[in-house]
């Protein structure tokens, strides 16, 4: 039953993402930006520049249907990445790189108070089976309250169709981050630093790099997230390119409103 349960779901899918549509380029505002957050994240001077680059893009262009949708990146480069573990074979020119970016209608630190968290499969159910979030650097408490930074090492269980289980290790690491203008702004930036397969090792997380931007907009939050993925699949044969970067898009999505979905319960009770 459960199979074919998965059958159910995944055949709409496949005929759905078969035509996907080819998605824009990301401007330069944006490409670039994101780009250089990665790359300058330990020198807090020239992350501040990277980052007002974004906050400027997100309040301009935050709410657009473009943004939701999803907007293609440019791939990272080797000195994009020098300062994180990159696994043997993980490729940078076999990644896939987008954004998306929309709102959140819960206010800015209720969202730096839940990323803290131990627990963070809150952020999207229907994904994770197990998403464990240990600080191994800085105070959970100081940053929920607006200031510092704090690093993370996460065991993540990825579940997909057909039964699919994939482990594998996320680094993520936040910061608080000053602007030139306005409040400060909190990002993440991950990164796998033990890649996974599932049992018969035909579908595997080889890598992804990622960053969320958390932007305070009156009593809402504008959130970017960005993803870099190297990925294999049973159904890669069955998928185009642009359905892939459809399902990446898709699972940004999911993790904005399966976020609010959770944080509207909590209010609720």
């Amino acid at each position: 039953m459960g199979y074919l349960r998965d059958m159910r779901r995944l055949v709409p899918l496949l005929l759905l993402l078969g035509c996907a549509r080819v998605r824009e380029g990301a401007p330069p505002t944006l490409d670039d930006r994101t780009h250089d957050v990665y790359r300058v994240w330990e020198d807090d001077f020239a992350l501040a520049f990277a980052v007002d680059g974004l906050v400027a893009w997100m309040e301009e262009n935050g709410r657009s249907e473009e943004a939701w949708d999803g907007l293609r990146l440019t791939n990272l480069t080797p000195d994009d990445v020098a300062d994180v573990t990159v696994p043997g074979g993980a490729d940078l020119a076999d990644h896939v790189g987008i954004a998306n970016a929309g709102p959140s209608v819960f206010p800015f630190d209720v969202h730096a108070a839940a990323v803290t968290e131990p627990d963070q499969i809150w952020t999207d159910p229907a994904s994770f089976e197990q998403y464990d979030r240990t600080i191994i650097e800085g105070d959970a408490n100081t940053f929920a309250g607006g200031e510092s930074y704090f690093r993370s090492d996460n065991d993540v269980l990825k579940k997909g169709v057909f039964g699919v289980r994939i482990p594998y290790q996320l680094r993520k690491d936040y910061k608080w981050v000053p602007l030139a203008e306005g409040p400060a702004v909190f990002v993440a930036r991950h990164w796998i630093a033990v890649p996974g397969c599932s049992d018969n090792g035909k579908n595997c997380v080889h890598q992804t790099f990622g960053l969320d931007v958390f932007v305070e907009d009156g009593d809402e939050t504008l959130r970017l997230l960005t993803n870099w993925l190297y990925v294999e699949t049973q159904a890669d044969s069955l998928l185009s390119e642009n359905a892939r970067i459809a399902l990446i898009a898709q699972g940004n999505q999911d993790l904005i409103e399966k976020a609010d979905e959770e944080l509207a319960r909590r209010a609720e009770e």
